[in-house]
């Protein structure tokens, strides 16, 4: 009688191993551009935030709110913006000896499939949060927050050196810290785009030629990252500049993963890894959305 293939348990241990030294290797391409904390529980979790207060003068004399009269306090506005979780799973079947073996190889190519998989799911989460609806409010009554068309550079041009300074007037003027890490996210077009303005000088198209080339990363005051993942609408890619307290990015637990033969499948090695993320938007005037035409 035929026995099953068994894979060492060393095998397993070592496939582990590989997928979680790509995921640190090869991180999503916006790993490190949000806050980010770990959750546990089954329901959303709270990112809590505090509105403005102003200084009140102080006068001498008897009345509340002076100097010999009573106290008056303040009243503080508390926002509170919602994480949800989702769950996400991935299976791959193995049905031949020689694949199996492979598993402990760092160049494995089902541990570089997994972590590419999951590495394209944070992106896509934090990108759906950038522009998509918040969730804000008590959990008993959550209220919906779109993206504000404020927000939004929308014109018929392609990425110009005049949107970048529009986006980054925009953060610096919502009194986002001037310290603070900006971001920019746009595709591969985008950076030709800016390649090809006529606007742009000698100095300035030297950069970005460094830009496109890998030397540097940053461009007029942003981080640029490059992503094809980005939303068209109408012949519009949806790109954004962002402030790195603008978006939060939650996980619950960390990747798990099992390496487990199947009687129920006639004894098929299973590959299985999960993952529980979720992300939000924290204030709207911590994003600018910047279309870009690529008719």
């Amino acid at each position: 009688m035929a026995t099953t293939f068994q894979i060492q348990d060393h095998h397993v241990i070592q496939f582990t191993r590989n997928v979680e030294l790509l995921l640190q290797q090869k991180q999503p391409r916006l790993a490190g551009t949000t806050s980010q904390a770990s959750y546990t529980g089954e329901k959303a979790q709270v990112v809590l935030q505090f509105g403005e207060v102003e200084m009140q003068p102080f006068n001498s004399g008897a009345a509340p709110g002076e100097w010999k009269g009573d106290t008056v306090w303040s009243d503080i506005e508390h926002h509170q913006r919602w994480v949800f979780p989702r769950d996400y799973t991935l299976s791959l079947p193995i049905t031949k000896p020689d694949p199996l073996r492979m598993l402990a190889d760092p160049r494995s190519p089902y541990a570089e499939a997994m972590r590419a998989a999951y590495a394209r799911l944070v992106d896509d989460t934090i990108i759906a949060a950038a522009l998509g609806t918040s969730r804000t409010g008590r959990y008993d009554d959550l209220q919906s927050v779109t993206f504000p068309t404020g927000q939004i550079i929308d014109d018929n041009d392609p990425l110009t050196i005049d949107k970048l300074i529009q986006a980054r007037e925009r953060l610096l003027a919502a009194y986002n810290d001037p310290s603070e890490e900006r971001y920019l996210l746009c595709s591969e077009r985008q950076i030709s785009d800016l390649l090809r303005t006529t606007e742009v000088t000698n100095a300035d198209y030297a950069t970005v030629r460094a830009l496109v080339k890998g030397e540097v990363d940053s461009f007029v005051g942003f981080r640029f990252i490059t992503s094809e993942r980005l939303g068209l609408a109408a012949g519009k890619r949806q790109c954004f500049a962002w402030v790195k307290s603008g978006l939060h990015f939650g996980t619950w637990n960390s990747l798990e993963f099992k390496s487990d033969p199947r009687p129920d499948k006639n004894y098929v090695w299973q590959l299985w890894q999960t993952a529980t993320i979720g992300a939000t938007r924290t204030q709207e005037k911590k994003i600018v959305q910047i279309n870009c035409d690529e008719s």
